[in-house]
């Protein structure tokens, strides 16, 4: 079963995980909860591993430190300022996670036929 403390240790383990430890604990817990719950949205919840949420923790805190993680939510697929420009590929979802868990499910609604 995944926990925040089973996530804290994996991070401990991995490079950059001091980035999360570094935090005070409220904020951390704040952080993987928030990373759980939006794989929870688009996967099982019995093939979420320790693992694929630490690496979301670690996507998550880096999009908001770089500050594209609020563009992206807003739906910005591009983003220039002073000569600079940005595209974004992607989702919310680390390339990382995606790789181990694959692809996200949609919770769009399918109409189908009968017969």
């Amino acid at each position: 079963m995944i926990t925040t403390e089973s996530i804290k240790a994996y991070l401990k383990k991995m490079p950059g995980g001091d980035t999360l430890l570094d935090l005070e604990d409220v904020e951390q817990d704040k952080i993987i909860f928030s990373s759980h719950e939006l794989l929870k949205d688009h996967y099982k919840d019995t093939d979420i591993t320790d693992r694929a949420v630490a690496l979301q923790v670690l996507y998550s805190i880096e999009g908001e430190d770089e500050e594209y993680a609020k563009l992206k939510r807003h739906g910005i697929k591009s983003y220039s300022v002073k000569g600079v420009s940005v595209t974004f590929e992607g989702g919310e979802i680390s390339s990382s996670v995606i790789a181990i868990l694959g692809e996200p499910r949609t919770k769009s609604a399918k109409v189908g036929r009968l017969i």
